[in-house]
């Protein structure tokens, strides 16, 4: 009887695993093959069945890219990022995908350079490092109560700096993450309103494969923000597709 019960277990540990895989690479093959489109319906299908990995929505944005559909191909790059915040291959489609899309507007060097510092780590890094640069204060502290040199103030004065800042950092980070919800444009070119109404003019037009920001929902509309561009508008809800792995 154990055995019976272990050899069940097993059997639903690790069966599904294996028809994940060999769906996996039954979707790779398809995609080798150059049948882009039947290997983002088996791809599709993997996510829908709840094998979620950076490996899926990369391979999945491969398949669109190659379809020629920006915004799916960016949407899924962006996913299969948060998942897999280091990975440069990732990085560099997402990239790549992303200068084929006709901007209105470019952040200036500066913009970028602090962008890029301030998002340089990921929220889980900056939480670890908050937890050691705590640890490291502590260790300090406790030092000072038995020896007040004048090396160790300094030391303990710095730690408290670095300290406050990455707390700041992850404060914000956390807020941000909590708080905001990002999406892509998934049509080839979408038109932004004053209001959710469809007898209004259009105020600008966003290009397929934008990043844009959440703010508000009505009915079928969302209403969106262009941080690049500083402007926000309605559009209908089934243009864009939010990025939640």
């Amino acid at each position: 009887m154990k055995l019976l019960r272990v050899f069940f277990l097993l059997t639903v540990v690790f069966i599904p695993g294996l028809f994940a895989e060999a769906a996996f690479d039954e979707a790779n093959k398809l995609y080798e093959t150059g049948k882009y489109a039947e290997a983002a319906a088996a791809y599709n299908n993997l996510l829908n069945s709840g094998n979620k990995s950076a490996e899926v929505y990369y391979n999945l944005g491969n398949a669109y890219f190659k379809e020629k559909k920006t915004g799916l191909a960016i949407l899924n790059y962006e996913k299969a990022l948060k998942l897999s915040p280091r990975d440069a291959d990732i990085k560099y489609n997402l990239e790549f995908a992303g200068s084929f899309i006709k901007e209105s507007a470019v952040e200036d060097t500066v913009t970028k350079l602090l962008n890029s510092f301030y998002y340089y780590l990921t929220l889980n890094e900056l939480c670890v490092m908050l937890a050691l640069a705590f640890f490291a204060l502590m260790g300090l502290l406790i030092y000072r109560l038995f020896r007040k040199d004048e090396l160790s103030y300094w030391f303990t004065f710095s730690f408290s700096v670095i300290f406050g800042l990455i707390f700041v950092f992850s404060v914000l980070r956390i807020f941000e993450n909590e708080n905001t919800r990002s999406a892509i444009v998934i049509e080839p070119s979408v038109e932004a309103r004053a209001a959710p109404l469809e007898t209004n003019p259009a105020s600008f037009t966003i290009p397929e494969g934008k990043k844009v920001l959440i703010l508000n929902s009505r009915k079928d509309w969302v209403e969106i923000f262009l941080k690049s561009e500083n402007m926000k508008g309605w559009i209908k809800q089934d243009a864009i597709a939010e990025i939640m792995p």
